[in-house]
């Protein structure tokens, strides 16, 4: 009976360090799945280009779970190659936001947190540098070359909207050479 003991120890351990690794490699790979045909399939935008969502309606699917009172705009940004710069004005109660490639929200800057106004950020991928000549751009490195940005306004009367389209397509991006 004793014989016995070390064998089942020796199959638990071994049950456990392969749950604990596929576990692991599950955490790790699905968030980036997720985000990868979120980007190529369910967005499938141009790169580093502005997208500007009309008012989210009960039948809206382009940001997951929208909220009714946001204007969004979003960004499929690629860093791979150079920097990107994007310039944004902010109403009020609004922000910008980076996701990267495992869904991690990087960063996050509203109206009230802003330097200026457009807000400037530079995205910048790991190992790139870049000074910023005119240090009012948020110089952000992204933990991945590619995710997505987005800006969310909200609509505090639908009087506001024709005002806030119109600041929403003021947005523009540029990669840097």
């Amino acid at each position: 009976m004793k014989k016995c003991i070390p064998w089942i120890g020796l199959t638990l351990l071994a049950v456990i360090v392969v749950a604990f690794i596929v576990n692991l490699l599950l955490v790790i790979s699905i968030p980036n799945a997720i985000m990868e045909v979120t980007i190529t399939k369910k967005f499938n935008y141009p790169s580093n280009q502005w997208i500007f969502s009309p008012p989210a309606t009960a039948a809206s699917t382009d940001v997951i779970r929208p909220s009714a009172d946001l204007l969004y705009s979003i960004l499929c940004y690629d860093v791979s190659q150079h920097p990107l710069r994007v310039t944004a004005n902010l109403s009020e109660y609004s922000s910008i936001s980076g996701f990267s490639m495992n869904s991690d929200n990087f960063f996050v800057i509203d109206d009230n947190q802003a330097k200026s106004n457009p807000i400037e950020v530079v995205l910048v991928a790991k190992g790139m540098t870049y000074k910023d000549p005119t240090g009012k751009a948020y110089v952000i490195m992204a933990p991945s070359t590619r995710g997505i940005l987005m800006i969310g306004a909200v609509v505090t009367s639908q009087a506001d909207l024709p005002n806030l389209t119109q600041i929403q397509k003021q947005a523009t991006a540029e990669l840097i050479q």
